[in-house]
């Protein structure tokens, strides 16, 4: 039994050293975190395709938590939590069956109005 010896391209075989230099692109990402730090607050409204509208707004505070909220009517009885900070509005409760699923599966939670 003999074994072959298998000659593989050059780049696989030996690795230069490149001597690349980030720090122009870890000043911008300091300086971008930086403004990003400020404080702001955005509202806005827009169109629903069956002729609705409806209101969206957000906010970024200074803490890491940012809130996102969609509220597509004035009434609403309670909102599915997306995420921590990420709220939609439903003008109708889902039932039991959706809520339990919706949490089990996707990780949603329900939040009556009170």
């Amino acid at each position: 039994m003999h074994q072959l010896e298998i000659s593989f391209f050059y780049p696989l075989t030996e690795q230069i050293s490149l001597d690349l230099d980030f720090t122009p692109s870890e000043e911008w990402i300091a300086d971008w975190r930086k403004r990003q730090s400020n404080t702001t607050t955005l509202s806005g409204s827009f169109l629903i395709s069956n002729g609705g509208t409806g209101t969206i707004s957000w906010a970024q505070p200074v803490q890491p938590q940012t809130n996102f909220v969609i509220r597509p009517t004035e009434k609403s009885v309670g909102s599915w939590e997306i995420t921590t900070g990420t709220f939609i509005y439903k003008p109708t409760k889902p039932n039991a069956v959706i809520r339990f699923m919706a949490k089990y599966l996707l990780g949603f939670k329900w939040h009556d109005e009170n």
